[in-house]
């Protein structure tokens, strides 16, 4: 699971934070102004300042928040003038957005607030849905509005072009002040804040809620806040019903509030949806006990859970909240009834997943409630979170100060200023700057009356306490435990031998500092870093620092003390709030907080009687065996054991269905045997009675085991090339998901004892992931091993011929390169006219437009005519023989043996025959392009010896281990550096280790690491309009079906939608998908004219179909050796080990597309780090979704409007390089992922084609143009139904998984030919047709288990 991080603030105001992967609290550096509380969401701190103003955090973000401002510029063609910028009084304005309804003249265009900078000066957009503009940008329409075209025409009377420009949120890591409600900040200041909404049903990615209440007790609710707008817009004044003033507010990740008045009732705002996240009305709930004495005090909201704090500090949890349905249900949103919990809580504070924490009403400690989940949400009892606490010198050097001077919250030489100081040096200039804008919500619903007329005043007794005289809790007084922690405070702070000049303050700072007068906006400072009447001129002081620090230290991981910064304290902590909203806890897997076991004093006695006694007959017992063993000298036993496990299961007959079946697998295990035959097996498919044998097979052959589950339906299948043909891979059925994973892991565990693979890969391992996330690799080391001959000869081949007869093909799997070497041994026949040998190239391939035309290549042909007395050397090239070659000397004889070699040199071919030279053979066709050897004739082979330079692997003997793990994408960088992506874009990286879920508890290595995956499941509903009723479910006979899958050929619906495992569990129910791509209508309906087309969001006339998208999330819980990379989401990722420049080691460049596009590089990436050290964003003007560097350190991206660019000025000196370079492609052609390596630059588009770019050199390293392979039916790896590549992986080879799920080689690859000759095909599901008594549907569509995605950048 990724680390989040819990928030608290302690009773002096300071604000700490504790990581999920950490078990110490860091404190966040301290500014000089104290908190009174504070809420978060991920990435997102809202608090109430000591000074009673509303400040905003945003931390943690490797992506800084970057928006795109356009402004189109119109003109319209006038007969004399051409085109000028008069415009009819009808048209649009001359700087307007892109419908023309808003002007937006680039002057005018400002920043929201100071916290924001510019990001570059205005340019043009050159670029129109992925075509390229000319270099002015204009495009052209018949009118406004219309479609524009690149191109002028005779007809085009308008044209427009797009300015654009970027501005940066500039005050990341840093305390930003929002604005007052009024001039005088102390006129209505705020007593409570929260921040939920992260989860609100159907709502744009981003959305945030925020709410706030004032002294006077008034609702406000603060517009327009989001993920890339945190300050918001503006305060809006929420109408509470008569006599109701507010003391304290709670928003849930789907935006239901509950709100605390001051007599100790609630209230619950109702109708909070997508459309009003303000809500509705508010409703009245009941009290727990109808008593005047009890009163609520303090109210949380979870998604499915609501727990509240009594004034008596009992804890209560409210039953039946439904969060997803809370803003169309009112019963959903105020529940059913109040159950009381055991405990003395003062605060109590839930999380986004319903986990819930308190802070003692006694002993002010901060409490979770175990044993949380869905079925039991009130948990099992309080546990007590007990973690030390980690000061870095910057950020508490000066709260030791602090303390140690009695807690004063104002410091000399601090540079930030509160509301109310820098207000009163505003009175003292005689400047006052505009109050904020305040809005007046008003509805009619008769559950809301109008605002409360005369501002109150504050009715909440605990801040009538004067701030220089701390409360008592309890018979502790707090002015006690304050001088026993700065005493030890005191004593640590000597201890660290710190110099006293190195206690200073460390400010909140820009990531860029703000000097430049341009930086400020001169509209209303809604988002201040310093407060709202700062200004850059004339408090130029704020905008200063002396410190190089950009963040804080508290998001670094928990091992990131590499400079000593820190140091530990046990002091103890009085806690005043708790902020979970950004913390995920999983009740199984609770993080490393709590000490309940150890003793009183935490002390251990290691000198203890009992242990030393312990360790010394531990000492003396060891001390004799090691004297047992010099001495004796015993014969090493080899002992068999052997085990036998059988199962009923269902098999699946070639090309036929399911049926029943015993499988048996029998393992034998040498345990003293050095060699590694010792270990083997067998398994075996019996029929229902055991009496007959279906299939049998050795676990030798065994290639891969892989599930490929389908809901409902537990299955796995063994790949085995040596079995009959159709009869690979076995398929197998369970009654059960335990008894399917039993059996997997079974399997997997003896595979992986037999070929010896246990542990971590090789460096140069191949890595392969399924569509249902499963990883696996392929590690050479193995085959190297077998195939090494002698010190100099390479590798070697020895193909088994003992039962072959001619004609006779063999796959010669790395071509005929420079050093390879084809010895053929055998007898000619007596009766024999002639014989033949050749080698022999991949057919090429051309697509006509009513048929495909295969064309023979034959590097070699080599054909010895006895009844001519002469022997003919040809190549035949598209079918076609070229001119031959005659040799009248016979080498070859009937009835005699022969030697035949066949020897690679850098120009031609040397043929040895009988050890004797025979001739040579000019290459006509490039050597590396052969694929196989054919011989014919009467012949009888005795051997056929292959020797290559480089390691011979077999595409279909290629094992393939399972290393664990839930993945949908990996990188390797072939420097031990392995990188894997999930389906919820969250980013991992390989620990090394072997094992997690699949081997169900079974022999592992290294560390396993709970992983939590999130799969959003898909069901399109389909209609046609109809003449009389309108838009109807029922359709033409030739209609998709109305409800289907994106493609309309899959009926689907979502009362037969199924998870797949046990591991999976719902986590939202079925929901209209409002974000589709293409825009949808407010009820959820794209239109288009037919099926399928383009869909847009809106009715037109000519609009005959529609269809709308639902959507369902799940979970899936696993483990494997991985852990999290970072905490930001990652669409794509690029590793490459750089060349090398003499200076020795390994560099890794690594690249990496955010969620939102934008690009980013990891520095400080090795072997020896595969994490890295911290991500650097790079600004790109387009959003990108697919990235590759090459081994030059080249970074090759694609656009999400199909566009490629290539990054220039890349050097080991600016490994970030200067600028984009636009790529052009063909008309009309548009790319979605691209792979660059070794081997070339290969594109994949959005036709499921493949490309590759011509003509790269050193001076033009962007290439000419791009050159595509056809895509031919039923031409492998193609099919009729399957026609095309999901995926590419470019390093030293070129791999590919095609549409069917088919790994793939390409091989013939040379300089001359970059594109290569054709594939090879590897193993791959099998590939069946299903036929029902109503329908026919191809049941291999979208078949599980099928090989999603290949990495062999790191390959050889």
């Amino acid at each position: 699971m990724p680390s989040s991080y819990l928030f608290a603030a302690s009773s002096e105001g300071r604000v700490y934070t504790l990581s999920t992967s950490s078990a110490a609290w860091r404190e966040l550096p301290y500014l000089g102004l104290e908190f009174k509380k504070i809420c978060a969401v991920p990435n997102f701190l809202w608090a109430i300042g000591g000074d009673r103003q509303v400040y905003v955090h945003v931390h943690g973000l490797d992506v800084p928040i970057r928006i795109r401002e356009e402004s189109y510029e119109n003109e319209r063609w006038l007969p004399i003038e051409g085109f000028s910028k008069t415009l009819l009084p009808t048209d649009r304005y001359k700087y307007s957005s892109a419908d023309g309804s808003v002007e937006r003249s680039v002057d005018k265009i400002r920043l929201p607030s100071m916290a924001w900078q510019w990001d570059g000066d205005w340019h043009l957009d050159l670029e129109l849905d992925g075509q390229p503009l000319p270099e002015d940008g204009w495009m052209y329409a018949l009118d406004f509005p219309a479609t524009y075209a690149p191109k002028k025409s005779w007809n085009s009377y308008v044209r427009r072009r797009k300015w654009v420009r970027f501005r940066r949120y500039a005050a990341l890591n840093s305390w930003c002040a929002v604005a007052p409600l009024h001039k005088d900040p102390t006129q209505e200041p705020f007593i409570d804040v929260a921040i939920g909404g992260t989860h609100v049903p159907n709502a744009p990615a981003g959305t945030l809620c925020v709410w706030a209440i004032t002294a006077h007790g008034r609702a406000m609710f603060r517009t327009g806040v989001s993920k890339t707008s945190p300050e918001g817009l503006r305060w809006t004044a929420v109408p509470t019903p008569t006599g109701s003033e507010l003391s304290q507010i709670s928003v849930g990740p789907t935006g239901l509030v509950w709100a605390v008045l001051y007599n100790g009732r609630v209230i619950v705002r109702t109708g909070v949806t997508r459309d009003n996240l303000s809500g509705e009305a508010w409703l009245d709930v009941k009290t727990p006990v109808a008593s005047a004495s009890l009163r609520i005090v303090h109210v949380s909201v979870g998604t499915d859970a609501v727990w509240c704090v009594t004034s008596d500090h009992h804890a209560w949890f409210r039953r039946g909240i439904k969060g997803e349905a809370a803003g169309i249900s009112e019963d959903s949103a105020i529940g059913k009834g109040w159950v009381e919990m055991v405990g003395n809580i003062s605060m109590i504070s839930v999380a986004a997943n319903d986990q819930v924490f308190a802070v003692g009403a006694a002993d002010r400690c901060l409490y979770h409630r175990s044993g949380v989940t869905a079925a039991d949400p009130t948990g099992k009892k309080w546990r007590l979170i007990q973690c030390p606490m980690q000061i870095s010198r910057t950020s508490s050097s000066h709260s030791i100060v602090s303390r140690k001077s009695g807690g004063s919250s104002s410091t000399p030489g601090s540079k930030h200023q509160s509301f109310s100081n820098l207000y009163s040096k505003e009175k003292e200039k005689g400047v006052v700057e505009t109050c904020a804008v305040i809005e007046t919500v008003l509805h009619s619903s008769s559950g809301s009356c109008a605002s409360n007329g005369a501002p109150g005043l504050l009715k909440n007794e605990r801040w009538k306490l004067s701030a220089d005289s701390p409360p008592t809790i309890g018979s502790l007084n707090l002015t006690d435990r304050h001088k026993q922690r700065t005493a030890a405070l005191r004593e640590t702070s000597h201890a660290s031998s710190a110099p006293a000049a190195d206690v200073v303050e460390i400010t909140g700072k820009f990531e860029t500092q703000l000097r430049n007068p341009r930086a400020w906006s001169p509209v209303r400072s809604v988002g201040s870093v310093v407060g709202m009447e700062a200004h850059p001129e004339s408090d130029s002081a704020v905008f200063e620092s002396d410190s190089t620090h950009h963040g804080s230290d508290v998001f670094l991981g928990e091992d990131d003390d590499h400079t000593g910064s820190q140091f530990w304290t046990e002091c103890g902590i009085l806690w005043s709030c708790v902020a979970p909203g950004a913390a995920t806890v999983d009740s199984s897997n609770m993080p490393n907080w709590f000490n309940e076991q150890q003793a009183g004093d935490s002390k251990v006695d290691v000198n203890a009687n009992w242990r030393k006694d312990i360790l010394s007959k531990l000492q003396r017992r060891q001390e004799r065996l090691a004297k047992l063993q010099t001495v004796a000298k015993f014969e090493k036993a080899v002992e068999l054991s052997s085990w036998v496990k059988s199962a009923d299961a269902r098999y699946q007959r070639p090309g036929g269905e399911f049926e029943d079946c015993i499988i048996e697998l029998e393992w034998v295990s040498a345990s003293g045997s050095s060699s590694q035959s010792g270990d083997s097996g067998t398994f075996t498919v019996l029929s229902p009675d055991g009496s007959a044998t279906k299939i049998q097979f050795p676990l030798s052959d065994i290639t891969c085991v892989q599930c490929c589950s389908e809901a409902g339906s537990p299955r796995i299948a063994i790949h085995a090339p040596h079995l009959p043909v159709n009869c690979s891979p076995v398929k197998l059925q369970f009654s059960s998901d335990s008894e399917m994973e039993d059996w997997l892991s079974h399997l997997s565990s003896v595979c992986s004892q037999i070929n010896t693979l246990v542990g971590k890969p090789a460096s140069n391992a191949i890595w392969l992931t399924s569509d249902l996330g499963d990883v696996f690799v392929f590690d050479a080391a193995n085959v190297q091993a077998q195939q090494t001959a002698e010190p100099g000869e390479g590798y070697v081949e020895r193909m088994d011929v003992s039962t072959c007869e001619t004609p006779y093909y063999n796959t010669l799997y790395n071509g005929m390169p420079c050093g390879t070497e084809l010895e053929i041994s055998g007898c000619v026949y007596d009766d024999a006219d002639q014989i033949r040998f050749d080698l022999q190239s991949h057919s090429t391939v051309k697509v006509q437009p009513h048929r495909v035309e295969k064309h023979r290549v034959i590097a070699l042909h080599l054909n010895p005519r006895f009844n001519e007395r002469t022997t003919v050397l040809n190549s035949m090239k598209e079918s076609e023989w070229l001119e031959e070659i005659r040799n009248d000397k016979m080498a070859f004889a009937p009835g005699a043996t022969f030697t035949l070699k066949i020897k690679a040199l850098p120009e031609h071919y040397l043929i040895i025959v009988n050890s004797a030279v025979y001739t040579n053979y000019k290459y006509r066709i490039d050597p590396e392009s052969v694929t196989r050897l054919y011989v014919s004739g009467r012949i009888k082979l005795f051997s056929v010896l292959y020797r290559c330079p480089s390691p011979i692997v077999s595409l279909e003997r290629m094992h393939w281990r399972q290393m664990g793990g839930h993945i949908k994408r990996v990188f390797n960088s072939g420097a031990d550096v392995v990188w894997g992506i999930a389906c919820d874009n969250t980013a991992w990286v390989y620990n090394g280790g072997w094992g997690g879920m699949f081997l169900k508890g079974l022999e592992g290595s290294g560390k396993i690491n709970p992983m939590i995956d999130t799969h959003t499941y898909y069901v399109y509903e389909n209609q046609r309009w109809n003449p009389i009723s309108g838009f109807t479910a029922k359709s033409l006979p030739t209609d998709r079906h109305m409800w289907s899958d994106v493609t309309g050929r899959q009926k689907r619906s979502k009362e037969h939608t199924k998870l797949l495992s046990t591991h999976c569990e719902w986590i939202s129910d079925w929901a209209i998908d409002y974000n589709i791509p293409g825009g949808a209508d407010k009820e959820g309906w794209q239109y288009a004219v037919d099926f399928p087309a383009n869909y847009h969001a809106h009715k037109k006339l000519t609009d005959c179909v529609r269809r709308r998208r639902w959507m369902k999330r799940c979970r899936l819980t696993s483990s494997g050796p991985w852990q999290e990379l970072s905490q930001s989401k990652i669409l794509d990722a690029a590793l490459q080990v750089l060349e090398d420049d003499g200076e020795g080691g390994q560099d890794v460049a690594a690249w990496a597309i955010a969620s939102n596009g934008d690009v980013l590089i990891r520095h400080g990436v090795s072997g020896q780090n595969p994490r890295g050290d911290a991500w650097e964003h790079i600004a790109s003007d387009q959003p990108l979704v697919g990235i590759s560097v090459g081994p030059g350190g080249e970074v090759w991206t694609v656009a999400r409007n199909g566009m490629v660019f290539f990054r220039y000025g890349i050097s080991r000196q600016n490994p970030c390089g200067d600028a984009w370079q636009q790529v052009e492609a063909p008309a009309g052609v548009t790319f979605k992922a691209i792979s660059v390596g070794r081997a070339g630059i290969w594109a994949l588009d959005n036709q499921q084609r493949l490309a590759v770019r011509r003509e790269i050199s050193r001076t033009f390293p962007e290439g000419s143009h791009w050159q595509f392979l056809p895509n031919a039916a039923n031409v492998p790896p193609h099919t009729e139904q399957h026609c095309g590549f999901r995926s590419i992986s470019v390093g030293s080879e070129v791999w590919a998984i095609s549409l069917n799920g088919i790994i793939c080689k390409r091989c013939g690859i040379t300089k001359e030919n970059p594109a290569g000759v054709g594939w090879n095909l590897g193993i791959a599901v099998s590939l069946q047709s299903l036929v029902n008594a109503s329908q026919i549907f191809i049941y291999n569509l979208y078949l599980q288990g099928q090989w999603q995605n290949v990495s062999v950048e790191g390959y050889m």
